[in-house]
């Protein structure tokens, strides 16, 4: 225990006088609240954008002051003598989209499988309908029959709750995945050094002849980048939960969703990071174990920080976790968080999470504890 107790201290120590680890472990999470902020200024201007947005159309007859009413304040029309005109200007990309009347025929011509025309033919169409029942109600009324028997057979009311939102549950994800990524990267560079570093360096061959068993060896150097990754995780989750209630109060997309950030979530979210970091821990030291150097080291290890892109994506289309990808690292660990502080707390998927962890830091450290008994690894 003394051993580990001293290797730990040596590497800790390292960490410290290194500057670079320092930067890793601390100014790599201060991404998180730029990413969080920048991209929530981005979805409200997208939203203030398309509310004040206006589409221009095209007409062969003049609007009744009726129609001019129904039809929406985003559509500004324009009255052409021509079908021919009609074709010219939609060709200019004067007008989205443009309707031919003929008698009591109505045709729509736009581009629907654009944005932008798909909504202006939302709109068009939306306006064509409400002056339909205009036009029946206007001959109802006219007949002298009652529009109550007619149209009031059901009546409904609509109620707006707070509750998730695309935004919402993309700027938590993106915090929880900014957060990952940061401690992943600190790991991978204290394992790199105090692993393929130390080969480099040829002060490991030194090491070994100290008196001390190389399981507490290992041991130390696993406790030492766990400790590096935990400081990042903390600074991470701190600056997760500032930036998240920033632009709660800052941004107006934001107006009627919940966040579920309280104590028990937040001890959640900083147990399952915690799992995380012993597991990505293992994962580097094992890695790193294998490469000649700290440049070789840093090739393998890179692709480990895109890894931890992946779970956002899966979680962007929708693919609920079950099955297997509970038992899968990394996805589990993001998408267990993001339920955690989006919607509601699965135990079940959060035991899962928890133990599968567990079996697979077991794993690794029976794999590196194998590895360091073996000379061709240790010494290439």
């Amino acid at each position: 225990m003394n051993n580990i107790l001293i290797t730990l201290k040596k590497e800790l120590k390292l960490i410290i006088r290194d500057k670079k680890s320092l930067l890793m472990m601390a100014i790599t999470p201060l991404f998180i609240p730029i990413f969080v902020i920048l991209m929530s200024y981005i979805y409200e201007e997208l939203t203030v954008n398309k509310e004040d947005k206006t589409y221009q159309i095209g007409v062969n007859y003049e609007l009744s002051s009726t129609e001019r009413e129904l039809l929406s304040d985003e559509v500004k029309y324009t009255v052409y003598s021509s079908s021919k005109e009609l074709k010219e200007a939609y060709n200019s990309n004067k007008i989205l989209a443009y309707i031919v009347r003929d008698n009591n025929s109505y045709n729509i011509y736009a581009n629907i499988q654009s944005e932008d025309g798909s909504m202006v033919t939302s709109l068009i169409t939306n306006y064509l309908d409400n002056y339909n029942n205009y036009l029946g109600q206007s001959y109802l009324v006219n007949n002298n029959i009652d529009l109550s028997k007619v149209y009031n057979n059901l009546n409904y009311n609509v109620t707006e709750i707070k509750g998730e939102s695309i935004f919402g549950n993309q700027i938590i994800l993106m915090a929880i995945t900014f957060t990952i990524m940061a401690i992943t990267l600190s790991c991978i560079y204290t394992s790199t050094d105090t692993t393929a570093g130390e080969k480099e360096r040829g002060t490991l061959e030194t090491i070994l002849t100290f008196p001390i068993r190389r399981k507490e060896l290992i041991f130390g150097k696993y406790l030492a980048i766990s400790i590096s990754g935990i400081v990042t995780l903390l600074i991470g989750v701190f600056l997760s939960i500032v930036s998240l209630y920033y632009v709660k109060n800052s941004f107006s997309i934001y107006d009627n969703v919940i966040f579920n950030i309280n104590t028990i979530t937040i001890l959640l979210t900083i147990l399952i990071l915690l799992f995380y970091t012993l597991f990505i821990s293992g994962l580097c030291i094992t890695i790193a174990s294998f490469t000649k150097s700290f440049k070789e080291a840093q090739s393998a290890l890179t692709p480990i920080s895109l890894v931890t892109c992946i779970p956002m994506f899966l979680e962007m289309l929708n693919i609920n976790i079950s099955g297997l990808l509970s038992f899968i690292p990394i996805i589990n660990h993001t998408i267990v968080i993001n339920n955690i502080l989006t919607s509601s707390i699965n135990i079940n998927n959060i035991l899962i999470t928890i133990i599968s962890s567990i079996i697979y830091i077991i794993v690794l450290l029976l794999f590196i504890n194998k590895m360091y008994k073996s000379e061709k690894i240790l010494f290439n």
